[in-house]
């Protein structure tokens, strides 16, 4: 069994790291000032942020893209820091949406371009491009990737969904190897959300500058904030499935040594992330959902011999303040809540457990100790949820109590399943599905493998997603 890191009972390990714990970038002047430490070092990396859509508002998608391509202008007038130590090159709308809102989309982020145009008149802002995964994309992918990627041949003209995929896929286009030459290695991705009501100059900035100066440390940023969502004229709690799920299940894992942290994540589902791209082509990604865990538990967890793919040092959390994304609860029973986050919990759990199932099975050695220490964990998470915002009233009409009990009840049947020693029969059957089922079902091999196996194909594939990423400005 992995030692406990901290040598602390479970009460006071929560209460020195997810009560007392702050961000190691709380501000945009702890940023300067972090800068200002390394006497402004210059960019060192281009700055790429990939906004990913599916089927979310075109208006606040549209308000989104706005906020991001003023960074350029905004940071050197509000921060005074020029464009030799820090620019975006470019915004992508990575766009799984349905064809009606995708073709929205597109009309919408022209007149971004007129916005811009008379806001800013010749002033620097990005490049911003609109990818729509469309069939013809889903043919372009089956034709390269079908084997590393075990699609199916009806897959080929279907349209191609998934969290992960498209993080991906994105990926692919976030830079030019015929135009940019020998930078095209030097990337930094920022992955945004679409309709965070409150983004501004300051995210991109907080989440990317850390990275991009030349000589810089820093390979992975991840956000924390406060997040909240507007129902009618009142302002509710969200972040729920992070409180009840996220935070009790991946501090346990740091509790127990399985994640080798002196901290801890403060919001491990946040999708707003900075990470150098080759550390990014370097992991396993979840074709689907749950990747937010599955990034973390690949960068830090450990592997057979004991060791992580980034070292701590090479993380930093940064705090963006206030979140205020849609209410994808308002106006739905109750009933229907509960059943969206029973689905986020199977996708994060079953992640969870496909990528460290064997290192939990060793460190709990029981799935009454498993679900025990779970308990204790995310009622102490949820305590802090409440507490750490200025508002009781929980998105979608229901309690954390009962967010609680649902979350739990998929986490029980999972560890049932993951613990399961009751017979012979039972053990067998087991080894039996883990050797018919692989272990990366679900996973795409890392970009970086696919890319030596394919040799010049890959930036044949890469050419051909670039000539589909439509540039509006």
């Amino acid at each position: 069994m992995p030692e406990n890191p901290l040598d602390m009972d479970i009460p006071e390990s929560i209460k020195e790291n997810l009560f007392r714990y702050k961000a190691d970038i709380p501000s945009l002047e702890y940023a300067k000032h972090y800068l200002e430490e390394r006497d402004y070092p210059p960019q060192g990396k281009q700055l790429v942020i990939t906004i990913l859509d599916r089927n979310e508002d075109p208006e606040a998608l549209r308000s989104t893209v706005i906020q991001l391509a003023m960074t350029n202008v905004l940071k050197e007038m509000f921060l005074g820091i020029d464009r030799d130590h820090f620019r975006v090159q470019k915004i992508i709308v990575s766009d799984q949406s349905d064809l009606d809102i995708s073709k929205t989309n597109r009309g919408l982020l022209y007149t971004v371009n007129d916005v811009l145009t008379n806001m800013l008149g010749e002033a620097d802002h990005p490049e911003i491009f609109h990818l729509h995964f469309d069939t013809e994309i889903s043919e372009i992918i089956y034709e390269y990737l079908r084997d590393p990627f075990k699609m199916r041949k009806e897959e080929k003209g279907s349209p191609i969904l998934g969290k992960g995929m498209n993080m991906a896929i994105g990926s692919l286009v976030s830079s030019d190897p015929s135009a940019d030459g020998r930078r095209d290695e030097d990337i930094v991705l920022a992955y945004m959300d679409a309709e965070n009501k409150e983004v501004n100059y300051r995210d991109p900035f907080l989440l990317g500058a850390p990275l991009i100066y030349e000589g810089s440390p820093i390979l992975f940023s991840k956000a924390a904030f406060r997040r909240y969502h507007m129902e009618g004229e009142r302002r509710k709690l969200g972040g729920r499935v992070n409180a009840c799920l996220g935070v009790p299940l991946i501090s346990m894992l740091i509790y127990k040594g399985l994640i080798p942290l002196k901290k801890p994540i403060i919001y491990p589902l946040s999708g707003e992330i900075g990470i150098d791209r080759n550390l990014f082509w370097s992991m396993r990604i979840a074709k689907r959902y749950g990747v937010e865990t599955t990034t973390l538990l690949q960068l830090f967890g450990r592997d057979e011999k004991g060791n992580t793919m980034l070292p701590e040092e090479c993380f930093l959390q940064i705090d963006l303040g206030i979140n205020m994304d849609q209410p994808i609860a308002e106006g739905k029973p109750a009933k229907e809540v509960l059943r969206g986050v029973r689905r986020m919990s199977e996708d994060i759990i079953h992640s969870t457990f496909q990528i460290m199932g064997k290192g939990i099975r060793e460190a709990w050695g029981s799935c009454e100790e498993f679900l025990e220490m779970f308990k204790e964990f995310q009622i102490y998470s949820i305590e802090r949820w409440m507490q750490s915002h200025d508002n009781m009233l929980i998105t979608g009409g229901v309690t954390h109590d009962q967010l609680g009990r649902v979350v739990r009840g998929v986490v029980r049947e999972r560890a049932e399943n993951l613990f399961v020693e009751k017979n012979l029969f039972t053990r067998a059957w087991r080894k039996l599905r883990e050797a018919l089922i692989p272990a990366d079902e679900g996973f795409m091999p890392p970009i970086n493998m696919i890319r030596d196996t394919m040799g010049n194909k890959f930036e044949d594939l890469r050419e051909r997603l670039i000539q589909k990423a439509e540039r509006i400005c």
